[in-house]
């Protein structure tokens, strides 16, 4: 019979690189002390040995050369010859010393992967965000909105709002302060219009001095909302450098009707816009699916 001491060793090992070959696929086994008889524990072990063996084949390369060493051990175990405790000693030293360095391989594999990863997560995500407001992009945008329509379309879905928001004016802001004073203005403009258009389900650039939002129904209370975040804008100055600069906002909504694709949605609520810009400035239109219509009754800033 196989001694405790060299059941317990291997134990130990196989424990050990259990929990490296978890390492490497992202899993971590856990083992089990049980107290029982020496047949119990000899056949628990080649069960670990076959399951072992069974990891170290599926996740073959580094790990590969090991199954070659456990099958011998399982053979000794099995055998219970006179050389078998040293035969499995000595295996167990040789696979203790390679499990050092594999270790380290591993470890410096994970940390690779990792650094990787973070690489990968920070390409997609400066691919998908506007550089200068931290907005999400007009790619973004197009991608969210088209998930959200299909979804409604196919009945698992909400409907939604779109809204389209331009900066009075930008052009003579540009002109008249300077561009760098220009990009400060769209940076400011981009965080009112995150923090205050409530429940939104996305902030984008739109492009230029233009930007969208996706909101929620219904279109009344959406379009209330987007009045508010207008007055609070026209109520203050923004402070670029050591300019002061007042800047109003233009917004107009459409909102999800029987449209089959999502252009009848885009073109509603930039023909509410078109209407506040043409008709005044400083204030929110929305378009009804029939006309479009004022929200309240701001004052006019040309």
């Amino acid at each position: 019979m196989i001694s405790p001491l060299t059941l317990f060793a291997l134990g130990l090992v196989i424990g050990a690189l259990l929990l490296v070959v978890g390492a490497y696929a992202g899993v971590r086994i856990g083992t089990k002390r049980a107290r029982a008889d020496q047949a119990a524990d000899r056949t628990r072990v080649l069960t670990l040995l076959q399951e072992l063996g069974s990891w170290t084949h599926e996740y073959s390369g580094n790990v590969s050369r090991y199954q070659d060493q456990l099958d011998v051990i399982s053979k000794a175990v099995q055998a219970e010859s006179q050389e078998g405790p040293n035969k499995v000693m000595q295996l167990l030293e040789q696979i203790m010393r390679s499990n050092k360095d594999l270790k380290k391989r591993l470890d410096a594999a994970e940390s690779q992967l990792d650094k990787q990863t973070q690489q990968i997560e920070s390409y997609l995500s400066e691919a998908r965000t506007d550089g200068l407001t931290g907005l999400a992009n007009r790619r973004a945008f197009d991608q969210r909105l088209e998930e959200m329509f299909s979804a409604y379309r196919k009945g698992n879905g909400r409907s939604f709002v779109l809204a389209l928001v331009d900066i009075d004016h930008f052009k003579q802001i540009n002109d008249q302060y300077g561009h760098q004073a220009g990009d400060e203005v769209l940076r400011q403009v981009a965080t009112l219009i995150g923090e205050r258009l409530e429940g939104a389900y996305l902030v984008a650039r739109f492009g230029g001095e233009e930007f969208a939002a996706i909101m929620p129904t219904p279109l009344r209370l959406a379009a209330d909302r987007a009045d508010k975040a207008r007055q609070i804008l026209a109520a203050q100055s923004l402070d670029a450098g050591d300019l002061s600069v007042a800047v109003t906002i233009s917004i107009g909504l459409s909102e999800l009707r029987d449209d089959m694709v999502s252009g009848p949605l885009v073109r509603r609520a930039d023909e509410a816009l078109y209407a506040a810009k043409g008709r005044g400035r400083n204030r929110v239109y929305f378009h009804d699916g029939s006309d479009t219509i004022l929200v309240g009754a701001p004052e006019v800033i040309s």
